[in-house]
């Protein structure tokens, strides 16, 4: 009987040595970039303010590395809420999509979901997702040229 309060202080202990985690973040996995010239920019939108074009009113914007072809990015400490993330491989640096004499984009994109727009960018509604409070949401995104 003396090994049972020995066994309960080891397990107690462990908890105290490792806690548990308790992550509430958003983590954006970006393949498909055709090289890892310049960075992504990426843009996290809350309640759809500004979506997908008006970066200066995200809720989040990060500029990140791009290493084999990928990039990944993680916002932490997230507030619960309704979210959706445009990227743009910004292959020049200049922060900005650069486009054909036509209008269509010369750089790489992609929206949460994997969405796509018929003449255009795709709707809020489309691209966003729910985060939910203490929890860790990953979000895959494949760019697109």
């Amino acid at each position: 009987m003396k090994s049972i309060p020995v066994i309960s202080f080891f397990i107690s202990s462990l908890f105290t040595i490792f806690p548990p985690a308790t992550e509430d973040g958003i983590t954006v996995n970006i393949t498909n970039l055709r090289n890892d010239k310049g960075h992504v920019l990426v843009s996290l939108f809350k309640e759809g303010e500004g979506f997908p074009d008006k970066a200066e009113k995200a809720f989040r914007k990060e500029r990140v590395a791009i290493s084999d072809k990928k990039a990944i990015i993680q916002f932490s400490s997230v507030p619960a809420g309704k979210y959706a993330v445009a990227i743009l491989h910004d292959e020049n640096d200049d922060t900005k999509m650069n486009k054909t004499w036509l209008g269509l984009p010369k750089e790489g994109y992609g929206f949460s979901n994997n969405v796509t727009g018929t003449f255009g960018p795709p709707a809020y509604t489309k691209a966003s997702f729910i985060h939910t409070a203490g929890r860790h949401t990953t979000i895959e995104i494949t760019t697109k040229y």
